[in-house]
Order: structure tokens, then sequence, then C-alpha cells
């Protein structure tokens, strides 16, 4: 009896431990990788600083090459659009500009709110050292701050990606009113965006869309792609946060999933080829007009995320071969997705 018993508490305990290790391994998200042993420390150059400190001296412009290389001619050219250092009337040019009464609130706020930058740093160093862990032999980017005059967010070159800091001011920002910002764009230009739209410029950059044909099911999965890379690189992130939505806006795509892709389906929306309309579903504005005004923008983007995640637990298939799969119909076949009412 004695040993019956015993056997009976032994096969208990064995079922308990069994079940929360087939739990484990069941609920485990397959992006949730040990990047620990990688050995990386990412911190922001801050160009925005050595720029004010020209002071119409030539040889602090040569300075300021030699530190920034290419991205100051990027600058220089692209960005704020003064021309090269060659010109006679460069020190001019710049001055007028970073003198400009928009530019120096700008930077002012800029320094305020960016005097310390360790915990944005720690951010980026967690993305770019998961961007190691799924491509070993990368080159990391130096990540460099700008500001331009509210004009650029993220800018990516050779070697370098730009972050324009008064972008990034945050939604309460007055400066932000005064350039009539509407208030949902407002709400993106925050400082928890940039790791966002640093891997999201890097990731577009290495893998721009593809398409036979620019269709709406295209553009979703397209996107829907660059989600899914922000889940691998950012794991730990809230998936509002990378969605860029409010927690009421990411309830409302999953309570509503099923209605919003039988939606698409059913008025045939999934094969238009005239942007005018696919804008209105994959790019920023109050809310995707077809859903109603309680719905976030860009849901058709988070129901190509939902088409990609469904390909990624059906295929055996790494990060990097989903961003070079560029035939959008193949992912929504073998995706088999089909949502279930919430």
């Amino acid at each position: 009896m004695k040993k019956n018993l015993i056997y009976i508490i032994i096969i208990a305990v064995v079922g308990v431990v069994a079940f929360f290790v087939i739990r484990h391994f069941v609920n485990r998200n397959p992006l949730d990788v040990d990047v620990s042993d990688i050995e990386l420390e990412v911190k922001i150059e801050r160009f925005d600083r050595d720029i004010k400190q020209i002071n119409n001296s030539f040889e602090e412009v040569e300075n300021i090459y030699d530190k920034y290389g290419y991205f100051f001619e990027v600058y220089n050219y692209d960005i704020i659009g003064i021309g090269g250092i060659d010109n006679s009337s460069y020190l001019v040019y710049l001055n007028t500009f970073l003198n400009d009464y928009a530019v120096v609130e700008a930077s002012t706020q800029v320094d305020q709110k960016y005097s310390d930058c360790s915990d944005l740093n720690n951010e980026l160093t967690e993305g770019f050292k998961h961007l190691i862990y799924y491509y070993p032999d990368v080159n990391v980017p130096r990540i460099v701050s700008f500001v331009a005059g509210f004009n650029q967010s993220v800018v990516i070159t050779e070697g370098f990606i730009g972050v324009g800091l008064d972008k990034y001011l945050g939604e309460d920002c007055e400066l932000y009113d005064m350039l009539g910002i509407p208030e949902y764009a407002k709400r993106e230009m925050t400082e928890s965006q940039i790791p966002i739209d640093v891997m999201t410029a890097w990731a577009q950059d290495k893998y721009p869309m593809n398409a036979s044909e620019e269709n709406l099911l295209n553009f979703m999965i397209y996107n829907g792609k660059i989600l899914y890379f922000l889940d691998a690189m950012y794991p730990d992130f809230d998936e509002a946060r990378k969605n860029k939505f409010t927690e009421e806006q990411l309830a409302f795509c999953y309570h509503f999933e099923r209605d919003i892709w039988t939606s698409l389906v059913e008025n045939k929306l999934l094969f238009v080829t005239d942007y005018l309309t696919i804008k209105k579903f994959v790019e920023n504005a109050p809310y995707t007009n077809q859903f109603g005004q309680d719905s976030p923008p860009r849901v058709a983007n988070w129901i190509g995320l939902q088409i990609v995640r469904a390909y990624m637990d059906n295929n055996n298939v790494s990060v990097p071969e989903l961003m070079e799969e560029n035939d959008y119909q193949k992912i929504l076949n073998l995706s088999e997705y089909n949502p279930k009412y919430d």
C-alpha cells in the first residue's frame, strides 16, 4: 500500500513537471533569444552638438569632416540643403541655418531633453545585438544625432544612421503645436519611438519592397515583415509600442481581427492597385476610415503582421529568409491565416 502511494506521488510529480516543461516550450517566444554573449555598445554620437562648435572656423569644419566623414556631406547636401564645404559661402549658409529661430528653439529643447542618452543607448544596443544574432556578419552603423528644423526623422546612409532628435521631443512639445502637426502624428514623436524607427530604417533600406504588383495585399505583407523584424530585434518591447498604437488601439485590432480581414476580402480590397486607396489602410492617419473612428491607423499592416506570424509558425523559416522572400502571395498561402472571432 505504501509502495503504491509512493508510485502515485512520483507519477503525480513527474506529471506536474512535464506539464510545466511542455507549457514552457509551447508558450516560449521563438524570438526571445539570448544575446548576452554578444559584445557591443552603441552610443549616439552627438553631431548636433559638434556642429554648433564651428564658430566661423574652417579648421573646425575640417575637424567635423574628419570625425563624421560621409555623414557630414549628407547633412550638408541632403538634410539641410546648403551645399558642400568647398563653397566659399558655406559658413554663411551654415550659420544662417543654425541661427534660424525654429532651429535655435529646437536645438535648445533637444539639449534639455537629451542631455543624457544612456537609456536610449541601452535600447539601441539591445536592438543591434539582436541584429548581430541574426546577421553575424553585419556592420553595425554609427548612430548620429542631428537637428534639421523638423524636416527629417531618420536618415540612413553608408555606415551611418542619423536621428533627427528635434522630431522626437515628445507629443506635448509646444513647437509641434506651432508647426500645426496633428495630434495623431505627435503621438509618434517621442523618445520611445527612436529605436523602432532606427531598426525600421535599417530593414527598409536592406529590404526595399520588391513586388510584381503594388496591390494592398503586397503592401500589407511587406509591412507585416517589417513589423515581424521589429519583433525579432525587440522581443521585450510592448506590441503596442512596436506598432505605434495605444493599448486601446491594439485591443481593437485583436477584438475585430476577423471582422477586419473579412471586410478586406469581401470588399475585394486585397488586390486594389490604386495607391490613394491603399494608403488609407497602410499609412498614418487619425484612424482607418474603413473601420471607424475607434480603429487605429495602418490597421492593414497589423493584419499583415498576423499573416507573417502565422507563416513563421507554420514553416521552418529564419528571420533573414523571411526578409528575403518577396512572393507575398506565397506567404499568405503558406500562412494558412484564418483569424477566429475574439
